[in-house]
């Protein structure tokens, strides 16, 4: 059970979802009505200011995390100047930096959440970190709208999200990789390519979220791409790879049978990968190659993977 806990808004924690002026009344009223049923939720998990590990029922069985309708209600803090100066740090290198915000689960499928929620959720703040970075020259893989359009066309057999889980699937996954590797290649003519052919397998669903609301495991199967590796045996990968990938556990998930983005970018762009992911770090990719700039000679590229719903926080300045 999740325990209630009732505390009282700081003043100014909340921004409006909705531009409320520009909607008709009806619309404005169930943008109000979306917000209350997500004060409600955080409420019930303790907070509606901080992150707290907690998994919210949506409708059908759907699960999300607090953290989800957090970055969608507070305020953000602007991250990009540290952002910017990790993509001139590497720059300097001869590396180019490929932003990957992995869409978050509420505004990529926001109808299992809430009826209220059918007309979707747009967070304004969301498309000024992108134009913003985008200003000064941080190439952002902004697959939002792709993901959301995928899950709404081909859910039923590729899904971009499941109920149990707060990663994305290894279909989403495959089309963020395809998106980051088509930013790479114009880096890697003249290299030496090879063959890395995906298989079709059945593996188990994690199901983190049904793990964190009820203290127990769901056994269920979900449909993956594995990688293969040159040796015939799911993708590896070498530090020696001239592109890196780099993050949170979106960037683990799926590595133990080959299906993780570094493999799919390594099949996408026949270019060896080397991942580096630490659970729950989406927001210190700028301070993972501290201490080891001599790692990133001879790299074309880094690909930083991280979760969109983190990106109200604060996020690292560079260190190398």
């Amino acid at each position: 059970m999740v325990k209630v806990v009732i505390q009282t808004f700081a003043k100014g924690a909340l921004v409006a979802l909705f531009a409320l002026c520009t909607l008709w009344p009806a619309q404005a009223n169930a943008a109000s009505e979306l917000q209350k049923q997500m004060t409600r939720d955080m409420k019930k998990c303790g907070s509606t200011t901080e992150e707290v590990a907690c998994a919210v029922e949506g409708k059908d069985g759907w699960l999300f995390l607090q953290e989800s309708l957090l970055n969608a209600t507070k305020r953000w803090t602007d991250n990009t100047p540290q952002i910017i100066a990790f993509k001139d740090s590497l720059e300097s290198r001869g590396i180019k930096l490929i932003v990957v915000p992995v869409p978050d689960k509420l505004l990529a499928v926001p109808e299992q959440y809430s009826d209220k929620a059918k007309k979707g959720i747009k967070l304004p703040q969301y498309k000024k970190w992108v134009e913003k970075l985008r200003k000064h020259n941080v190439t952002v893989i902004d697959a939002l709208d792709k993901i959301k359009e995928l899950q709404k066309n081909q859910g039923n057999e590729t899904p971009m999200f499941e109920p149990y889980e707060s990663h994305c699937t290894g279909h989403a996954r495959l089309v963020l990789a395809n998106m980051a590797a088509d930013s790479i290649a114009p880096l890697l003519y003249g290299m030496n390519r090879k063959h890395y052919p995906r298989r079709d397998t059945i593996v188990d669903g994690t199901g983190n979220l049904y793990d964190l609301l009820h203290g127990e495991e769901i056994e269920y199967k979900i449909k993956e791409q594995k990688v293969l590796g040159t040796d015939g045996y799911k993708y590896r990968g070498s530090k020696k790879a001239p592109i890196i990938v780099i993050g949170d556990s979106n960037v683990g998930q799926g590595k133990s049978y080959g299906a993780h983005i570094g493999a799919y970018i390594a099949a996408a762009t026949s270019v060896e990968t080397f991942t580096i992911s630490k659970v729950g770090g989406g927001n210190i990719g700028p301070q993972m190659f501290k201490g080891k700039s001599s790692f990133l000679e001879g790299k074309k590229a880094v690909v930083w993977v991280f979760d969109g719903r983190e990106l109200y926080g604060h996020f690292k300045s560079p260190e190398f």
